[in-house]
């Protein structure tokens, strides 16, 4: 029994003498974050989220018996729920690398169903050597392109003209100079998500009406998606340009077309491919600030830019369905100049070009009907401009900022060649926004 306990203490002592022998470098943590409150004035109901602190686009929701416009009201919002708190993580060095970390978190919880929680923002790990760096975890979407997106009071920062997400991700950057970076990653869906059938009864339209965001969509698809990219930074001057491939799965199932025999159902295994194209720029010198960035792209929901896709075909014994992607162009510029007294403009343009091929009509010639999931594919465009003034003091940082969001949405009969439609019907909400920042 004591030579056991003396084995037993032995090892004990093996990791005390290993960490004697070995001693690494300290890990140094460092808080960060903001006290942040807004309140804002809206003239038009909007797609949104983060109980309206986030919006997107003026909502169309029709026209009452009066011709007057439903969503067409005034409200108005005091919140907090974007304060954020953070820290970086500085570690030792471990493979031959520089180590760190950085979790980030807010009260913004799931934006869409039960705001005002603590939600992941960022939580990743960081491996750097000389001319590359790894990242895992999760962090922005590459398409937001690091340092090159808006400066502006919202808390959209330029959505749904400037892509927006945050996903996990492996991402592998290489810098074969001091100028340019290479990078490459893979990408899954987690906050920010693609729409699909959660469920079907029937393969009719009003049956298929389950349509619904998930990020199962992507993950049952089998593969992440993927980025590459390449940036050039020289004295003040970015540019920078990247593509995306994704595949999503839109549904696990149809069902049989006979009628009253809906009853039997087949398994599906139809991806959805996508294509998206990023090019940006950046200009900095001084007290002055010019950016400007287009995304071309097909199904670009999960970077909070509207459009989706359409069921292209139909079997009609099996239900069986292929898809085909909206395709949408978003491009905006932004200009900032000052420091402590700050002034900027945004203006930003989207443009939803329709689907790549015609849609499956499951009603007729005269009275064509179709199955998009997506968000708010029958928007036509949207444009924007907001000027801000600023005021930063100290820790401080006061915005006072005006946002015109116009709309075009379809209405009438659809084309179902492009997905588009004829007629279109025009909303507007304008925005008055007092925002103030107390960072430590």
């Amino acid at each position: 029994m004591r030579k056991l306990f003396y084995a037993l203490l032995l090892l004990l002592n093996v990791p005390v003498a290993f960490s004697q022998q070995i001693k690494p470098k300290e890990t140094t943590l460092e808080f960060y974050g903001f006290v942040r409150f807004d309140a804002f004035l809206d003239t038009y109901k909007g797609l949104n989220a983060a109980n309206e602190q986030f919006f997107v686009v003026p909502l169309y929701a029709g026209m009452d018996a009066n011709g007057k416009h439903i969503n067409q009201t005034p409200t108005y919002n005091f919140s907090s729920m974007a304060t954020r708190v953070g820290v970086r993580v500085s570690g030792p060095e471990i493979l031959n690398a520089k180590t760190s970390a950085n979790i980030e978190t807010d009260f913004a919880g799931d934006l869409s169903n039960n705001p005002a929680m603590f939600r992941v923002r960022q939580a990743n790990v960081v491996f750097s050597w000389n001319k590359s760096s790894l990242l895992i975890g999760q962090t922005w979407h590459p398409f937001w392109s690091g340092k090159v997106f808006p400066t502006v009071g919202g808390l959209n920062t330029g959505a749904p003209f400037q892509p927006f997400n945050r996903s996990p991700q492996i991402r592998l950057d290489y810098k074969p100079s001091a100028k340019f970076i290479l990078s490459a990653a893979m990408v899954s869906e987690f906050q920010y998500k693609s729409y699909g059938f959660t469920k079907i009864d029937s393969m009719y339209p009003k049956a298929m009406s389950y349509a619904d965001k998930s990020e199962c969509f992507n993950r049952n698809a089998g593969i992440p998606e993927l980025i590459a990219n390449i940036e050039l930074n020289t004295e003040g001057f970015t540019l920078g340009a990247g593509a995306s491939l994704k595949y999503i799965q839109p549904t696990l199932y149809t069902v049989e077309m006979a009628a009253k025999k809906d009853e039997k159902k087949f398994v599906s295994e139809e991806l959805l491919q996508s294509l998206s194209f990023v090019g940006y720029t950046q200009y900095v010198k001084n007290r002055f600030t010019i950016r400007a960035k287009a995304v071309l792209g097909q199904n670009m929901t999960h970077l909070t830019i509207p459009g989706g896709y359409g069921v292209r075909s139909v079997d009609q014994t099996t239900g069986a369905m292929t898809y085909t992607p909206y395709n949408t162009l978003t491009t905006f510029i932004n200009a900032v100049y000052g420091r402590k007294h700050q002034v900027g403009i945004f203006a930003g343009y989207l443009k939803n070009l329709g689907t790549a091929d015609a849609l499956h009509n499951f009603g007729s010639e005269t009275t064509p009907s179709v199955v998009t999931p997506g968000l708010v594919p029958n928007v036509a465009s949207v444009s924007r401009v907001a000027p801000h003034f600023a005021v930063n003091i100290s820790k401080l940082r006061f915005v006072v900022e005006y946002e015109l969001t116009s709309a075009e949405y379809g209405k009438g009969n659809i084309n179902v060649r492009d997905g588009l439609y004829k007629q279109s019907t025009n909303v507007t909400n304008h925005r008055g926004l007092l925002m103030m920042m107390y960072s430590f």
